[in-house]
This record gives C-alpha cells, sequence and structure tokens, in this order.
C-alpha cells in the first residue's frame, strides 16, 4: 500500500554570515535531507547584504520532484525526537500559514550541521516552509502530522 502524498512546494533556506563558513552551512542544510536526495537538492545561493554592509549568503533548497518534496517532510518529521514531535504539535497555531496549509518549521543549523535534526526557535537556524496537501484547518494540520508519526511508528 503506497503512503499518500502530504507535502508540496517545500524549501528550505539558511543564512550564512560572512563569520561563517559557507561549505559547513551548505553541509548543514544538506545533512537535513534523506540520503539518497542530497544530489537531487537544487541549491540556490544568492549574496546579499547584511544591515552593516556585510555580505550574507542566502542559501534556498528547492526539488523538482514532488515525491521528494513529500520525501524530505517526512524525514523531517520522522527524524524529531519526542520533545520537539509534543513543542510541535503544542505550537501549531504558531507554525502555519494564514490559510493552515502552509506548516514553517525552524530547524537547528548548528545541530544540523552534526547530524541531528532538532527544532530551534532563534536565528540561527534553518527554516523550512512546505505546503501540506488537503490541510485547511489546523485540525487537519494536527491529523496530517498524527499520520505522518505514525507511518514513521512514533507517537508524541
Amino acid at each position: 500500500m503506497s503512503k499518500q502524498r502530504v507535502a508540496s512546494n517545500i524549501v528550505l533556506s539558511v543564512f550564512a554570515h560572512s563569520t561563517e563558513d559557507l561549505g559547513r552551512v551548505r553541509q548543514a542544510v544538506l545533512n537535513v535531507l534523506p540520503q539518497q536526495l542530497r544530489e537531487k537538492a537544487l541549491m540556490e545561493e544568492q549574496v546579499v547584504q547584511g544591515h552593516y554592509g556585510n555580505p550574507i549568503t542566502l542559501i534556498n533548497v528547492r526539488f523538482k520532484d514532488r515525491r521528494d518534496e513529500d520525501s524530505v517532510f517526512r524525514h523531517i518529521l520522522c527524524s524529531l525526537n519526542v520533545t520537539d514531535r509534543s513543542l510541535l504539535t503544542a505550537t501549531l497555531g504558531r507554525r502555519v500559514g494564514s490559510k493552515n496549509s502552509i506548516i514553517y518549521l525552524r530547524l537547528s543549523k548548528q545541530d544540523a550541521f552534526s547530524g541531528k535534526i532538532m527544532l530551534m526557535d532563534g536565528d540561527d537556524v534553518i527554516k523550512v516552509s512546505a505546503t501540506l496537501v488537503g490541510v485547511r484547518s489546523l485540525r487537519d494540520l494536527h491529523e496530517c502530522l498524527m499520520r505522518v508519526f505514525e507511518e514513521c511508528g512514533l507517537s508524541t
């Protein structure tokens, strides 16, 4: 039985400040992805100017194939520890767009470099946004996440 697609239009974005090793920031973003999809990631970089004139590299990662987008989203959710899963479900109202179908996650850039996927509220993060298929309300969103956690063999 195949799993129903839950996510599309997934984008991962991160800032690399001039004081950071750009290669390490790229690796942190790639570490959030499933191993088999890292080479398929479309990584775009844009250098922008910070408030004090310092260069900042904005990195965005996207995928062409919607199945890959879904796999990335599932991988992120399935990699969260029990504390982060509970935090995510408890704070869903603060992590959605105006239509409740777009979810926003913030992952620790430092932990991602070490190979761990952990939620973080702060500035030094990898931002993840994804559109969830068929989600129209917070209740739908909660049910969708619970379904994915169950498919991963996890509970909150």
